[in-house]
């Protein structure tokens, strides 16, 4: 999951989640707290595929993607019943979703 460039994880529907280097760090960080980490990174992995799907369908479809968006463009979300914070940019030409922010707020 690490590494100087971005790394694409790909779903059935086309749709790509992209990370980088920063949030691969706090994914690794849970998975090295121990159970109860590794245990929240697995939940946090399995949001963000879903949310994967659901915004690129959202997107194919023409409507708005789940999350906040913020001045800068970039949507946000709170991962419900979890203490972690998303935050990601859709491409919709590369149909792609760039995770650029996971704030595990432990």
């Amino acid at each position: 999951m690490t590494g100087p460039d971005p790394t694409p994880h790909g779903t059935p529907s086309g749709w790509s989640l992209v990370t980088g280097p920063g949030v691969d760090d706090v994914l690794l960080d849970m998975l090295k707290s121990g159970e109860a980490g590794e245990t929240l990174c697995r939940s946090v992995l399995r949001f963000l595929r879903a949310l994967t799907l659901e915004a690129g369908a959202a997107v194919t479809a023409g409507r708005e993607p789940p999350g906040v968006r913020l001045s800068d463009g970039r949507l946000s979300l709170v991962i419900p019943r979890e203490p972690v914070l998303v935050s990601y940019v859709v491409l919709p030409d590369h149909r792609e979703l760039r995770l650029s922010d996971v704030v595990w707020m432990a």
